[in-house]
């Protein structure tokens, strides 16, 4: 299983709103593939995967506060 980890998304964003999961267990994702909006105190923004493959298990549900400093696991993989 590999770890899906938040990538670094701006300046001073250190928490954001998980608006939208854009992919399903089961889905095949690429690398670069948009796979959740977050919505932060400046913007919705679309994070993309930074890995290629199949999601196994999200650990996350759409409502949850996400922490944005990069080592934070999101655990979707």
């Amino acid at each position: 299983m590999i770890e899906f980890k938040l990538p670094e998304l701006g300046e001073n964003i250190e928490q954001g709103d998980l608006v939208r999961l854009m992919v399903a267990p089961g889905a095949t994702v690429s690398t670069g593939q948009s796979v959740m909006e977050l919505e932060t105190d400046k913007a919705v923004v679309e994070v993309p995967s930074s890995v290629s493959g199949t999601v196994q298990e999200i650990r996350v549900k759409e409502g949850d506060k996400m922490y944005l400093p990069p080592e934070r696991r999101v655990d979707i993989w």
